[in-house]
């Protein structure tokens, strides 16, 4: 059984990227994730029953970091993440077909004349490589997580998960949080 996730950085951060402004973040996963890498696999795979393969529960849309855009998370994915949840679909998807046809090959007894050869299909794709990149981290205060950004944006972020509006940083400051005893 091949298993199928969005790659990760060394700290755990999944690349993201705006369907609208094309820029590229990073944040933790999300419990949506799979849900949403479900949905489009079923849209990629025929032999499914497409009202069983949807979860019942409602994938909610997501904020670009940079410019604001709202999208249902599957917008979120890179060209290459995209390509690649298509790629495992076909692959899934041939592996299938093949299972069903080589079916009546294992069980010539009771049908001695089939009218074709099964051919094995080839091996499902490898998982993509993590992510190396790192970006500026930044912490979210509003939704309490903690996102990477690019290191020369310094205009306002907007929180990917709720939306609110964060001012801006230069590229060469950072953000130092300190605890204060009272």
């Amino acid at each position: 059984m091949a298993w199928l996730e969005l790659p990760r950085d060394k700290a755990g951060f999944v690349r993201r990227e705006c369907p609208r402004c094309q820029r590229n973040f990073k944040t933790r996963p999300s419990r949506h994730d799979a849900g949403m890498l479900q949905r489009l696999l079923a849209g990629y795979f025929p032999f499914e029953n497409l009202h069983e393969a949807y979860t019942a529960e409602e994938l909610p849309a997501w904020h670009c970091l940079y410019c604001g855009h709202r999208a249902l998370p599957d917008a979120w994915l890179t060209p290459d993440q995209s390509a690649h949840v298509e790629q495992m679909a076909r692959a899934w998807a041939n592996h299938v077909r093949y299972e069903q046809l080589a079916y009546v090959q294992r069980t010539l007894s009771q049908n001695p004349r089939p009218t074709f050869v099964s051919v094995a299909p080839e091996p499902l794709p490898r998982p993509l490589p993590p992510d190396e990149e790192m970006l500026r981290p930044l912490p979210m205060v509003c939704c309490g997580e903690e996102v990477q950004a690019s290191w020369d944006w310094d205009q306002p972020f907007v929180c990917p998960r709720c939306g609110a509006h964060h001012g801006g940083l230069s590229g060469r400051q950072q953000v130092h949080l300190e605890f204060v005893r009272e």
